[in-house]
């Protein structure tokens, strides 16, 4: 039997399909896939979306390194002061998404997925049907192990395979009124190759403190199904950025300012990246797919 280490060492190159029944949607709406799946999770029960709108969102081996937490995946780092309007800065790939969207799981699917964690991990690649020696077993492998960790302290965090999981971790973290943000716009590509580009910061616009203090935010991970490892974090901003490309198209592009890092690793990869000392204030990105939920608190300043 392959070891959970040895499959998160794989990194090989073929990938499977998923095999599983999700939720219908409704076909008469046009819909990016992001879209579809923020359709189904601002439709539950749970949740009141308040500024989200269908059509607002456009649509190397990942396990050579263990990490604790869902931050240490977290590239594309900046401090606040550096955004500055017409300045420019470098970007992975500009903002988009390796790992491909999926649709959801039914909620009945959902609840018969073995828990996410490092001992089912061939369990849930059998009921997927993944093969041991493909890419797709990398990655269920880390999302297991990043789904089967220890949240930071202060932290809650659930993994949602389906609409409703989402909008219950959302709704029980925030309320039932939320805002909803996203990155857009950013390109589409199929090569795997990593590009770093500039881009030019064309405007800002920083959410509040006082919205920051409890944001929840949806990490998209790669998986046979859509898979999104939220948590809630304190202490933060959101920041809005109008972004111009070499070729001249605009990526909407969502970040999250911590104001205080002083409960993560000390190897973090920002400290390097930023020549910042543990405990400073340091701020990233986010990719395409993922996802940041406020409160709705009367007037919303990044909309």
């Amino acid at each position: 039997m392959v070891s959970i280490m040895t499959m998160l060492l794989i990194g090989l190159t073929t990938a499977t399909t998923m095999a599983g029944a999700s939720r219908p949607f409704v076909d008469e709406v046009p819909a990016s896939s992001l879209d579809k799946l923020m359709l189904e999770v601002c439709s539950a029960q749970y949740l009141i979306c308040s500024n989200f709108q269908i059509g607002s969102i456009k649509s190397d081996d990942v396990a050579k390194y263990l990490w604790y937490t869902i931050n240490d995946l977290q590239e594309d780092f900046f401090v606040e002061s550096s955004l500055v309007e017409g300045r420019m800065i470098t970007l992975k790939n500009n903002l988009h998404d390796p790992a491909p969207t999926r649709d959801f799981l039914s909620s009945v699917a959902a609840n018969a997925l073995p828990a996410l964690r490092t001992y089912n991990t061939l369990s849930i690649m059998k009921q997927f049907g993944v093969a041991q020696d493909s890419s797709m077993a990398t990655s269920v492998a880390t999302a297991a192990y990043l789904c089967g960790g220890a949240a930071l302290p202060g932290e809650a965090r659930s993994c949602a395979t389906s609409a409703e999981a989402l909008a219950a971790f959302v709704a029980a973290e925030l309320g039932n009124n939320v805002n909803v943000h996203a990155t857009k716009g950013a390109p589409t590509s199929t090569s795997t190759s990593v590009v770093r580009a500039l881009v030019t910061i064309v405007k800002v616009v920083k959410g509040s403190v006082e919205e920051g203090k409890k944001v929840v935010i949806c990490h998209h991970l790669a998986f046979p199904s859509s898979l999104y490892y939220c948590h809630r974090v304190i202490g933060t901003k959101v920041v809005q950025t109008t972004l111009k490309t070499k070729e001249g198209s605009l990526i909407k592009g969502m970040a999250i300012c911590h104001l205080n890092t002083k409960l993560w690793l000390s190897r973090h990869p920002a400290f390097k990246a930023l020549n910042i000392a543990r405990g400073d204030e340091a701020c990233h990105f986010l990719v395409e797919n993922d996802i940041i939920f406020t409160r709705a608190m009367g007037q919303n300043t990044l909309a």
